[in-house]
């Protein structure tokens, strides 16, 4: 799968999404204009005044199409402002509890070992959990708008019938709607439905309202009324399933394919999709809410239709087929808590004691390969494969109990970013814990103590993983503990008046993705899509890179390759020396460049790591560097393994 060819897809989908939507209303409007001029149309005939020509009434249209236009915007802009808080509003709405990382229930610690170990082998913050508890189905979502806000969203028959290679599969499957971009277009969905639906329910309430007052004399023209919008808000809910069905169906294949490719076992999702087609309760999610984000779920929650175009999903069994051909449509018989039932919990936790060493060579014969072509690099993005989950669970069990803990806690997960920003220098150091003591919460001070000496230790590749390990601990903040939280990473960070570029990347990114999480009043982001409008920037950074790896005249030989990369437009980069790179307002030039199209994106990250490599070797210092850029343009970059 292409990373940045299906986040350009996506978004390109938006369009057909908008036409569809369009479509839609016009044909409401029409149906509701037919409804309404038959209506007075009939009125008059009774007076002896009829004719076809009456029938045609511009001034009836124009009201008819202005009212509807306006219950349907309306009802689409309140729906996607209820929804600016992401994938968590999502997952409340289903009546969703967030499941605590520091959970003890097995069947929950294991749906959150696998959930890291899948955010740490694509690159991507640990998104939080939610457990649907009253659901006995299998089924699950991921939702949000990025990557940052995601959630992913489990029913409590899948914990409890899924095994933990079936439950992988499942979660792989959401995690590629994560990276493939899905969830955006999802939520957009959501919001432009909802306006539709809008008149149905007003149809509704209109009936519900005639009903209680039947001797008022008035009462038969508001039951016609109200019978005409709930007959044509259901024209609505026809469109909307179609629109739904439409976007969605090749979208599960995809997700099923890249899940595959990223577990290398196609028996753990087959497992998942037999067990539904065996489980009494099957897929479904028996919620009020369930149908406005139907098209979400890993499979059809909803109660099968009579017609097939209106599923959401691809039928049960074409699915499963395209994992396991030798399928003859024979479901298992299932049986709840198989989980525990067959030992696994032992099993599991045989394996999490297992200390397997981190794979250090690997990295740099990964390093090696990439610097031969500089267009690899690339390659893995947005699709991890089976070697980089491996390589996340070696990463998460080297790592000290004690720092493992505290990420998981919501003290500890501030006391972890702090330990992360604590300088070698003892005398620095000294300065930063005095700070520390005087202006944090006691707990995380006392909580950053304790594990410092630990986070000291740590390699330089684990400090990324770590913190995006955090992440979830650190978005159960309140806002007063955020605003907190911020300032001290800024005085750690400014106690030495020099800030490294790993400071300034998890000062910019962490607070930045955090900020997203507190303040949902954030403006519309623009894409950039033209070169044009960002040379500067662009030049920026290569010039930076270039100065970081090389010497000056070689500096400048490595910045033009890089620039090469984008062919014509590479006349458009202007080469700075070192003394012009001191001058470089970096921050702001990466919140530019986070907001670049897909494809302008995938060319500059080839641009930076050509720049690195053109002496045709890199270290593993380069290559963290390298990585904490790409990170801090929101880009998700798997580890460096051997593949």
């Amino acid at each position: 799968m292409d990373f940045f060819a299906s986040q350009d897809a996506a978004r390109k989908k938006t369009g057909l999404l908008l036409f569809y939507f369009g479509l839609a209303v016009l044909s409401i409007i029409v149906a509701v204009y037919i409804a309404f001029a038959f209506f007075f149309a009939n009125m008059e005939s009774r007076s002896g005044q009829f004719s076809l020509y009456s029938i045609w009434d511009l001034e009836l249209f124009v009201t008819v199409a202005g009212v509807t236009l306006l219950v349907v915007i309306s009802g689409s802009l309140y729906k996607i402002s209820t929804l600016r808080s992401g994938g968590a509003g999502v997952a409340e709405m289903l009546g969703g509890k967030l499941i605590p990382v520091s959970t003890q229930d097995f069947l929950k610690k294991r749906l959150l070992n696998i959930v890291e170990e899948m955010a740490i082998a694509s690159g991507i913050p640990v998104p939080p959990v939610y457990l649907m508890e009253n659901e006995k189905g299998i089924n699950a979502f991921a939702a949000g708008f990025t990557p940052d806000d995601a959630v992913i969203g489990v029913t409590r028959g899948s914990l409890e019938t899924l095994n933990r290679e079936e439950l992988q599969g499942v979660i792989a499957h959401e995690f590629s709607h994560i990276l493939n971009g899905d969830m955006w277009l999802d939520l957009k969905l959501v919001g432009f439905l909802h306006g539709i639906l809008l008149i149905a329910v007003i149809g509704r309430s209109v009936l519900r309202g005639s009903s209680r007052s039947r001797n008022n004399k008035n009462s038969g023209g508001f039951i016609f009324f109200g019978l005409v919008l709930l007959l044509l808000g259901y024209l609505g809910v026809l469109f909307g399933k179609l629109i739904k069905s439409g976007v969605s169906r090749q979208r599960e294949y995809l997700a099923d394919a890249s899940a595959v490719q990223f577990t290398r076992n196609p028996n753990g999702l087959a497992g998942a999709l037999k067990k539904i087609g065996g489980l009494a309760a099957g897929s479904l999610v028996d919620h009020g809410k369930a149908e406005e984000i139907s098209h979400m779920f890993f499979s059809n929650g909803l109660k099968s239709s009579w017609i097939g175009a209106f599923s959401t999903h691809p039928p049960l069994i074409d699915r499963i087929t395209r994992l396991d051909p030798a399928f003859k449509g024979n479901y298992p018989e299932v049986q709840r808590d198989q989980s525990r039932d067959s030992g696994e919990e032992s099993a599991d936790k045989a394996q999490s004691g297992t200390k397997e060493q981190m794979p250090k060579g690997a990295a740099v014969i990964a390093l090696s390969i990439l610097a031969s072509d500089p267009r690899n690099i690339t390659r893995d993005i947005g699709t991890p494969l089976r070697e980089h989950i491996k390589y996340a669970r070696q990463l998460l069990d080297s790592l000290p109990a004690e720092v493992r803990e505290a990420a998981n806690d919501p003290f500890g997960a501030r006391a972890v970013i702090y330990g992360l920003l604590l300088d070698q220098d003892k005398s620095v150091r000294s300065l930063q814990m005095e700070h520390l003591k005087n202006a944090a919460d006691q707990a995380v001070f006392h909580a950053t103590e304790n594990i410092y000496p630990l986070m000291l230790a740590l390699d330089e590749e684990v400090r990324l993983p770590l913190m995006d390990l955090a992440m979830p601990s650190l978005r159960s903040m309140s806002l007063d503990q955020f605003r907190k939280f911020e300032y001290n990473i800024s005085s750690l960070v400014e106690v030495d008046r020099q800030i490294s570029f790993f400071e300034f990347v998890l000062q910019h990114v962490v607070v930045r993705r955090l900020e997203r999480n507190f303040v949902t009043t954030q403006g519309s982001i623009t894409e950039i899509n033209s070169i044009r409008d960002v040379a500067e920037e662009i030049s920026c950074i290569l010039s930076l890179l270039a100065n970081i790896g090389h010497e000056s005249d070689e500096a400048q030989k490595a910045f033009s390759e890089a620039a090469a990369t984008f062919s014509q437009n590479g006349s458009l980069l202007n080469y700075m020396d070192r003394d012009k790179c001191k001058n470089i307002r970096f921050a702001d030039n990466l919140n530019r460049l986070a907001n670049l199209s897909p494809g302008i994106k995938q060319s500059l990250i080839t641009a930076c790591f050509q720049c690195l490599v053109h002496d045709k070797r890199i270290t593993m210092k380069e290559a963290e560097f390298f990585r904490l850029l790409v990170y801090a343009l929101d880009t998700p970059l798997p580890p460096w393994v051997k593949i």
